[in-house]
């Protein structure tokens, strides 16, 4: 059945020609990348507590999404039948094993939350931001790089973590005094989960001397989301804990934090590939992952908040919270 639907959507992509198929990858690839960034830019500029929960839910979506994917090792469409030909240009961004779509996944964590979020009181809004979802499901599958059970998975994989992470966010949020405990319980699942991936076997099947999938460039994917889901959770709990910053502050400030903070994580991501000259690359990949998420929301926002201390020392620090601390 899913072999029948790629035919399918096949016939109608040849029938629309390459420049359709070209601009629906970009349009798949930005909406995976605006899901990424919501977050990050809700928690430094908008709504600090908000962003916090969509950061929690994105770091327990990716880790389910890369151990699923690793457990299954299921091949690409074109790999399992060689009558999917997906566009050479769809294919070199579709690396690695199928199962779940990460696209689909990280877009449906970010616009499943949106969508939850305003199911009560903006119906419309809630239809949009759902809407998101199932386009972007449906582009990968339109490019033939992955099947509908891809696809279905990696949303309802998404929109499980949401109200299960919310839960034990809201619950933390109220019993402050349990976030080390649970931070160090996320680690050593995490740990867990690097040993599993790292002592799992996978298969290694070759085609023209070609080895399909390098089960070691999986697993620096792993390793690098490892490292990004637990420095978002343990440097959010440091930050609240240190630096307590506010989102109350005027929108060239906001536009600053935000744009700021992706230059930089940007430039961190450029930077750490120099670091594969002494490290391993899978000790490397860890290492850029934490880098990168101790960045975001623990480095960056000391950053700006020392920055707003200079011009204002009264400014800068959450007035809710810090009476408390």
């Amino acid at each position: 059945m899913d072999i029948t639907i790629l035919l399918w959507l096949q016939n109608l992509r040849n029938a629309l020609g390459p420049a359709v198929a070209y601009i629906a990858l970009l349009l798949s690839n930005a909406l995976a990348a605006i899901a990424i960034v919501i977050p990050f830019v809700m928690f430094w500029s908008f709504d600090k507590r908000r962003g916090q929960m969509m950061l929690a839910i994105f770091s327990g979506s990716l880790m389910l999404n890369q151990i699923i994917k690793l457990s299954a090792a299921v091949y690409r469409p074109w790999v399992r039948d060689p009558r999917i030909t997906p566009p050479d240009f769809a294919k070199k961004s579709a690396t690695g094993y199928s199962f779940p779509s990460t696209h689909t996944q990280v877009a449906a964590t970010a616009y499943g939350d949106l969508a939850d979020d305003y199911l009560k009181t903006n119906k419309w809004k809630s239809l949009f931001w759902f809407s998101l979802i199932l386009l972007a499901g449906f582009l990968r599958v339109y490019l033939g790089v992955h099947t509908p059970q891809d696809i279905l998975v990696g949303m309802m994989s998404a929109l499980l973590m949401i109200p299960v992470c919310t839960f034990i966010f809201e619950n933390l949020a109220k019993h402050r005094e349990q976030e080390i405990i649970f931070a160090v319980i996320f680690v050593f699942l995490s740990a867990g989960a690097v040993l599993f991936a790292l002592n799992k076997g996978y298969p290694m099947d070759y085609v023209d001397g070609q080895l399909l999938v390098d089960p070691e460039v999986m697993l620096q994917d792993f390793m690098l989301s490892a490292g990004i889901s637990v420095s978002l959770v343990c440097g959010g709990i440091i930050e609240h804990k240190t630096i307590n910053f506010t989102t109350d502050c005027p929108l060239r400030e906001k536009m600053i934090r935000s744009l700021s903070g992706l230059a930089g994580a940007g430039v961190l991501y450029l930077v750490t590939k120099l670091s594969a000259n002494v490290l391993s690359p899978l000790n490397n990949a860890m290492f850029r992952g934490l880098l990168i998420g101790f960045y975001a929301v623990l480095i960056h926002p000391y950053l700006f908040t020392k920055f707003i201390h200079r011009k204002d020392p009264s400014a800068g620090q959450d007035p809710q919270t810090s009476q408390t601390q």
